[in-house]
């Protein structure tokens, strides 16, 4: 039997963002993803169809066909950066890439042919597109209900996406592949599990609903009712560390053992879904605190059976951040995280996340010993 084609099988070493994903702030200011700043316009100004191709959108995809990401507006945090200011020869893996991989769908659909076309614009390199996003990517929420040290959001702000809004966004849903919700903390808006329990995808069931959530307000009887349906809710779960003094000391405000029960409650569910479904995956940031609890977390995510995304620090946090300054030296670091690579090997389960972080600690690497050798000269 043929195994059905993958979207990153038709995807060169360029990022596809400006031409399949469009991201949409609490503010409501349009990109085309979260590491990059070039604004497109705002959706409480304009339609999504003429911001997707204004002439900032098309100054963005010029940019990146031609590998120049900083100007573009893009963070040296984007996965196909990884700390550098260019991207490297080879993209980074589909699964550690910010957004899902998936099957090319089938012709027929509508879908499927918004699916063809962004493919068409983006091998072509078009400036002024014909396709629709095949990524809706949304903050819907900003307040959150834990104060982390790496996040600089606020916190307690009341702003979220008025019902006009989240309407006008659901037109994409016919020819979208991922609607992908994020905070903030999505679920701190009582709104919010009502509004996706109630989110129809029967126009396109092929649309996977993907929410990113720190875990501590979703009860056993909230995840049921969100995955015992025909296209169930797809979580990434943030957890940092594997114990509760770690944990806790990084999620402040939280309960570890609330967001833990969350953990076990998904691997519980989805271990009874039909067809093998995956329904969640567990994503743990790397940082000083949380480096000798790695082993740890491949090992608890083996025990529940599911796949485990390591994600490197993003920020300056001079005593936390082992990718930007030197706690470690390079070849400690890469070391760690090669062993760990083959340990996880030996699991059943998919781990994400090595390939990205050794690639970064290289370029730091890299960095240290052409500074070294400018000041030996």
């Amino acid at each position: 039997m043929t195994q059905p084609q993958k979207f990153s099988d038709l995807l060169d070493r360029h990022c596809v963002h400006p031409w399949a994903d469009v991201w949409i702030n609490t503010a409501g200011d349009v990109t085309c993803c979260t590491q990059n700043r070039t604004r497109f316009g705002n959706i409480h100004e304009q339609p999504i169809e003429e911001m997707w191709n204004s002439d900032a959108a098309q100054s963005v995809r010029k940019l990146i066909g031609e590998n120049k990401y900083m100007a573009a507006g893009c963070a040296p945090e984007c996965p196909f950066l990884r700390g550098a200011k260019t991207e490297g020869q080879m993209p980074p893996p589909p699964k550690e890439q910010i957004n899902l991989d998936f099957d090319v769908p089938e012709p027929g659909t509508a879908l499927a042919k918004n699916v063809a076309t962004v493919v068409d614009d983006y091998q072509l390199k078009r400036l002024r597109v014909s396709g629709l996003p095949i990524y809706v990517d949304t903050q819907p929420i900003l307040r959150c209900n834990s104060d982390c040290f790496m996040c600089n959001q606020e916190h307690l702000s009341t702003m979220e996406h008025a019902d006009p809004i989240l309407e006008k966004i659901e037109t994409l849903k016919d020819t979208a592949k991922v609607f992908r919700w994020q905070g903030g903390e999505v679920f701190s808006s009582k709104r919010f599990f009502n509004y996706l329990e109630n989110f129809d995808s029967y126009c396109n069931p092929d649309l996977i609903k993907y929410v990113i959530t720190n875990g501590s307000l979703l009860t056993k009887e909230r995840l049921i009712a969100l995955t015992n349906v025909e296209n169930p809710v797809y979580f990434l779960v943030s957890i940092d560390g594997v114990t509760k003094q770690t944990y806790e000391k990084i999620r402040v405000g939280l309960s570890y053992e609330r967001v833990i029960e969350c953990l076990f409650n998904l691997a519980e569910i989805q271990a009874k879904s039909p067809s093998n479904r995956i329904l969640v995956c567990w994503n743990y940031v790397v940082m000083n605190s949380t480096l000798d609890e790695m082993r740890e977390a491949i090992d608890l995510a083996a025990h529940l059976n599911i796949d485990l995304n390591f994600a490197a620090l993003q920020g300056e946090f001079p005593d936390e951040n082992i990718f930007r300054y030197s706690l470690y030296t390079p070849e400690l670091l890469i070391h760690r995280f090669a062993e760990l690579q083959e340990y996880s090997k030996t699991k059943s389960i998919a781990v994400s996340g090595f390939d990205g972080m050794i690639y970064r600690i290289k370029q730091r690497q890299d960095y240290l010993a052409a500074n070294q050798m400018q000041s030996c000269n």
